[in-house]
């Protein structure tokens, strides 16, 4: 594969940072697997066929047709970054989403017996440390400011709002001083008002302000596992109280990655939440919940699949809130409901979830979707059990696209319409829990996510006829569903 194609792949599949900021990925992809490729040698997962294309060495069948690159100039290790072991997070009590109790966890991390630089290239290579950030939101007079990071966004991608709120990077040991090393605030603090003062150009009294302490402050842990590169960073979020000088009303950037910077009010949130990435959309529903109190929201892509007799087809990922969508659309709107789990167990021949383990469950259906007439065995029976209710039938659970476009197929000439469900992780786990009633940790909930058989549900938004978003829990969530269907139908 090519470097753009590559990052293309791990773009769909949420291998990236909701911050992906640079204006050539591709670039940096090329540059990061030639560098293992040149520092491992034969032991590197990696190998070149042809100019600008790699492979995977353990799929590469004839080794003679490896291509030798000629060795451009040897590239620094780059910057020394401050990282804490993993594990102290589950001790301190691993948590999805924001965490106010932050003194604690700080002056544990930050000391030296715990917090080790480490070359940043060897810290985004391993899970087993987590690197400091720092995330700042920039405030003033019940406005707080807004910018779209990168022009690397795809428009199908629905998930991944390009909107920031959120200023800073990574923690370095430069940040780290003989003056204050054995001061986690003044670390935090000194490495956010560098960081600020880089990606903005800062009017004078703000630099002596920040350069004095004063204006900003922590407010919180951002710990964010539900991606490969979350898993691998913990952000401290802080506020910074901008001055009254006049040059904030025509603030300019300080990095070319920062473009549209605006102002927005925190009266009352004007744009929709899913425009924002998503730690963005965690700080807002964290620290200013007033702005964002006209959401949950849907979008409407297409409405003709809706219309007249079709076949409605509901997805989403574990905890997203398919199951209160359907009770809804079945108890209000004269929808029957096709359970697609009670489906598949039927055809594999064992006992739904619950009386069988989510885990071992997900891996005989796993199994079926695999084989090769497997999607059609599982369309073909959710169509028979749809014509079975003898009225506006609704699945629930669909997870693989060639499950999907079998359906579609089969039911045609009526048509399948798609809503698809998406719930931010931490939602979903409080979801996910509540229904099942018992003590989960989040690292179980997500190692359920992270299931084969679970990896292409988030893809299907980019097919979805509708999408509902659900980012406050229950109760706004079932009036957006009811708002949905109303639209629809008018």
């Amino acid at each position: 594969m090519k470097p753009r194609e590559i990052v293309d792949s791990a773009k769909d599949d949420g291998l990236f940072s909701d911050k992906l900021a640079g204006k050539t990925p591709e670039q940096t992809m090329k540059a990061k697997i030639s560098v293992d490729i040149r520092t491992r040698g034969s032991t590197s997962k990696f190998v070149r066929t042809a100019p600008n294309t790699f492979f995977l060495r353990e799929l590469l069948s004839d080794p003679s047709k490896t291509y030798d690159a000629s060795p451009q100039s040897t590239r620094s290790r780059g910057e020394l970054v401050i990282a804490f072991p993993t594990a102290l997070l589950d001790d301190y009590g691993r948590f999805q989403g924001i965490s106010r109790t932050w003194r604690p966890f700080l002056n544990k991390t930050l000391s030296d017996s715990v917090c080790k630089p480490m070359a940043r290239l060897e810290a985004e290579q391993s899970e087993a440390a987590k690197q400091l950030l720092t995330y700042v939101l920039v405030t003033r007079k019940n406005r707080i400011l807004c910018f779209r990071r990168g022009t690397f966004n795809r428009v199908e991608d629905y998930l991944r709002g390009s909107l920031c709120i959120g200023f800073g990077g990574h923690v370095s040991e430069g940040d780290r001083t003989l003056y204050n090393r054995n001061d986690y605030k003044k670390i935090v603090l000194e490495s956010a008002a560098r960081e600020l003062s880089e990606e903005l150009r800062l009017p004078e009294t703000d630099r002596k302000r920040l350069s004095d302490g004063a204006g900003l402050r922590i407010i919180g842990l951002l710990n964010d596992d539900s991606s490969p590169t979350g898993r691998k960073h913990l952000a401290v979020v802080l506020e910074y109280e901008a001055s009254t000088a006049t040059q904030w009303e025509t603030i300019a950037r300080g990095e070319k990655s920062i473009t549209q910077l605006r102002w927005i009010s925190l009266k009352r949130l004007q744009r929709d939440l899913r425009e924002f990435e998503y730690w963005s959309q965690l700080c807002l529903a964290e620290f200013f919940k007033d702005a964002i109190r006209t959401q949950p929201s849907y979008m409407i892509r297409r409405r003709a699949p809706f219309r007249r007799g079709h076949i409605l087809c509901i997805i989403g990922g574990i905890g997203s809130g398919k199951s209160a969508a359907t009770e809804i659309l079945t108890r209000e709107f004269g929808y029957a409901e096709v359970n697609s789990g009670k489906v598949v167990a039927e055809l594999l021949g064992v006992a739904p979830v619950p009386r069988t383990t989510r885990e071992s469950f997900q891996l005989k259906a796993w199994e079926l979707i695999r084989s090769r007439n497997g999607p059609r065995r599982l369309a073909s029976a959710l169509l028979g059990a749809a014509k079975e209710l003898g009225s506006p039938a609704l699945i629930d659970g669909i997870r693989q696209r060639a499950t999907l476009e079998e359906l579609k197929r089969m039911a045609a000439p009526k048509s399948v319409a798609v809503l698809y469900v998406h719930t931010p992780p931490h939602i979903a786990f409080s979801f996910y829990r509540d229904r099942k009633r018992q003590p989960t940790e989040i690292s179980e909930f997500l190692r359920l996510c992270d299931a084969p058989v679970e990896l292409e549900a988030k893809k299907l938004i980019t097919i979805a006829d509708a999408v509902l978003y659900n980012w406050t829990g229950k109760p706004r969530y079932e009036q957006a569903v009811r708002g949905l269907i109303k639209e629809l139908h008018e």
